[in-house]
């Protein structure tokens, strides 16, 4: 913390001091994006009960409160930015030179002061500043959350910032500042808690009772305000959600934790998992909140990016080092704060929680409590729906007891609209049977709460598509291929996710029961794998009987295609042979044990694999021989940084919950799936010519053959 603190303050004297910086006189906090105006009110409040921690001779502790809401009226004066005072005291501490503080005081603002109210029982956010700061740096972002409807109360720590002016024209300095050891900075969080508490105390036994109500209320904070905002929660309960925004935690959340929502919010470059000390004190706590939680981060940032004096000193011609323009920056911050206490204090669910946004590509998920699919690529809404199979023609091949072959199919297609209830990604007794044995701590049924994008049982758009099967990897759900079917989708693709029954951790029917994996008991040898090979091609093609024969409109059944993930993608050969309805196939990772005999294969194959040590060693027998039988169109791709699972959604929900799935992100590697097997059926589906089929379209991709 003390060497973070040393470093901004830095920045900001080397920035001040160069020849860039201008006063210039139009200076502007960011607008509110509410619909309310802004009212603001000052508030002296002093508390008896304990003295100043800073000051002992002082024998209470006075705190000046800014509080903002919506308001009346939009008519009236506009509260000053910054005394002269202030400024004066930031700009010492700065050490700069050549601006004079008074520009601080012409900064534009959109409060007006002593507004009449509007609205009672408001939902509110108490604001905490950075160390060495008044509280004047988070002035857009209260003005935003009031413009919002929210009663925002933003504190002044006293002798914690290098200036306070109090109602009688007094102005304390930075008693605190000097020293900075670990016991201070607990201190200091510690103490934070305590203003916050009185703060709340005061203002439920004043004349703004009426505005507050006490069963919504959060906090947020910068810096080390954000740090302490954990304490604060833990100390005072009637905080029912919290943000900690680049923010070191040097006090140490301790069993039995915070169940509380809690939002991490950081700097990339700092926060990022692993990136150093900082971002550990985080990955500390983060084991220890045991209710909803996010960690994002923001690329292009730095420290001030999160409050006025990133916004205004870039004004100034100052550079802290962001490449993100700093009114971006103001953007994103009040989106998510507001994102999160919309869901948690207002009972709004917010998308923008759920998962990355388009709109914010700067925004990354480090970690979630909820796990979610990453948006789809294409520009069509998509919709899912399963459908129930019974083949009377053939006993289960795994339970010959069952006199039938019954399986479950998730059909994906473009919508007719993006609206409606999302599809269930998996039951309680699935999410279970996944889970079980996977290390993971977190609850059996965490995968009913899924993320996902496809609408169900949405209005089909469309006609006469293109079909990809997906056949999923020996033990896993149909579920784990769902990014990639949602994506297919998206582009217009009708995608049939087969669950090949007994072969998986465990599959729910529409009636109720629940088949487990009854071929896990059977001795894994080389004639079980080609039984379960060849079985699935018999899968695949009675759902392509079923799918024609039900939905006739829309499947072409002349522009079929097949691919799997492990032993989803071996069997895709074995399909192919067995059923000339496939026209295109792609194995996915996966060790083929049918071998391809003569003739062979003469339709487009694509082999696709995960990094080899070294690249595209040779030794991979089955792929060797089965890929000098195919006499079409094929390639053997392999793409670094990967692992087996990297290429389906159990990479994307381990990497989600911190277990790295290989050297590459699971998200770029799912970019790089999709990307590949998008174009593979593009061009060999649809006809449309794909240049990444013939030179490596991204850099981690080889052409091995």
């Amino acid at each position: 913390m003390r060497t973070k603190s040393l470093m901004v303050v830095t920045a900001l004297t080397l920035a001040w001091m160069s020849p860039s910086a201008s006063a210039d006189p139009a200076l502007s906090l960011a607008k509110p994006t509410g619909d309310r105006p802004v009212g603001t009110s000052a508030l002296y409040l002093k508390d008896t009960s304990r003295p100043d921690p800073w000051v002992p001779s002082v024998p209470y502790r006075e705190l000046m409160v800014s509080l903002f809401y919506p308001a009346a009226s939009a008519n009236g004066p506009k509260k000053q930015f910054m005394s002269e005072a202030e400024a004066k005291a930031v700009f010492d501490e700065a050490g700069i030179k050549g601006i004079p503080p008074s520009v601080m005081t012409t900064v534009r603002t959109d409060a007006v002061v002593d507004a009449h109210p509007a609205g009672r029982s408001l939902p509110a956010v108490v604001l905490s500043p950075g160390f060495k700061r008044p509280r004047a740096e988070l002035t857009s972002l209260s003005e935003d959350l009031a413009s919002h409807g929210y009663l925002v109360v933003l504190v002044d720590h006293t002798y914690e910032n290098v200036a306070t002016t109090f109602p009688d024209g007094r102005v304390t300095g930075c008693a605190a500042c000097g020293n900075y050891d670990l016991e201070f900075w607990q201190k200091l969080g510690r103490g934070r808690a305590k203003d916050v508490s009185f703060v709340l105390d005061s203002l439920a036994h004043s004349k703004w009772a009426s505005l507050l109500d006490s069963s919504r209320i959060g906090m947020a904070g910068h810096s080390v305000g954000g740090a302490s905002t954990i304490g604060t929660m833990v100390a005072d309960p009637r905080i029912k959600a919290g943000i900690d925004m680049d923010g070191t935690t040097d006090d140490p959340l301790l069993a039995p934790g915070l169940d509380r929502p809690f939002l991490f919010l950081g700097r990339q470059n700092t926060y990022a998992p692993g990136t150093g000390d900082e971002s550990a004190t985080w990955e500390r706590d983060w084991a220890q909140l045991t209710g909803w939680k996010r960690w994002l981060t923001v690329a292009g940032l730095q420290h001030p990016s999160f409050t006025d004096i990133g916004l205004v000193g870039e004004q100034l011609g100052i550079d802290f080092g962001a490449t993100t323009p700093a009114v971006r920056g103001q953007a994103i911050t009040a989106a998510y704060v507001r994102a999160f206490f919309d869901q948690h204090l207002r009972g709004r669910p917010q998308p923008l929680l759920d998962q990355p946004s388009a709109r914010y590509p700067e925004v990354a998920f480090a970690r979630t409590s909820t796990p979610y699919l990453p948006a789809p690529t294409g520009d069509r809404p998509v919709g899912s729906t399963a459908v129930y199979l019974k083949d009377t023609s053939r006993p289960d091949p795994w339970v010959p007891s069952v006199p039938y072959r019954e399986l479950m199919v998730s059909l994906f297609y473009p919508a007719a609209s993006a609206k409606g209830p999302k599809t269930q990604y998996l039951t309680s007794a699935e999410s279970a049977a996944l889970l079980q044995g996977s290390g993971l701590d977190v609850p059996a049924d965490l995968l009913t709460t899924m993320v996902t994008n496809s609408v169900a049982d949405a209005r089909p758009a469309g006609r006469g598509l293109p079909l990809v099967v997906l056949s999923p990897g020996y033990t896993k759900p149909r579920a784990t291929l769902s990014a990639l079917a949602e994506d297919l989708a998206s582009h217009g693709y009708a995608v049939a996710v087969v669950g090949h029954t007994y072969e998986n951790a465990g599959q729910s029917f529409p009636d109720g029961h629940f088949a487990g994996c009854a071929s896990c008991e059977v001795p894994h040898d080389t004639a079980f794998w080609q039984k379960l090979e060849r079985g699935r091609a018999a899968d695949v093609s009675f759902v392509l009987d079923s799918l024609l024969r039900s939905r006739p409109g829309l499947i072409d059944p002349e522009r079929i295609g097949m691919a799997g993930h492990s032993m989803g993608g071996a069997s895709t050969i074995p399909a192919m042979v067995a059923d000339s309805r496939i026209k295109a196939g792609i194995d996915i990772d996966g060790t083929t044990e049918l071998p391809l005999t003569a003739p062979g294969l003469a339709r487009p194959f694509l082999f696709v694999n995960h990094e080899q040590v070294p690249k595209c060693a040779p030794g991979n027998v089955p792929w060797e021989r089965d890929y000098a039988q195919m006499t079409g169109w094929k390639r053997w791709v392999e793409v670094a940084g990967t692992q087996h699972a990297s290429f389906t959604d159990v990479g994307l929900l381990a990497e989600e919950f911190g277990v790295a799935i290989g050297p590459n992100a699971a998200a770029r590697a799912q970019e790089i799936t999709r990307a590949y097997v998008n174009a593979f059926f593009d061009q060999h589906l649809r006809g449309q010519a794909r240049p990444i089929l013939d030179q490596p379209g991204y850099p981690e991709v080889s052409f091995c053959r």
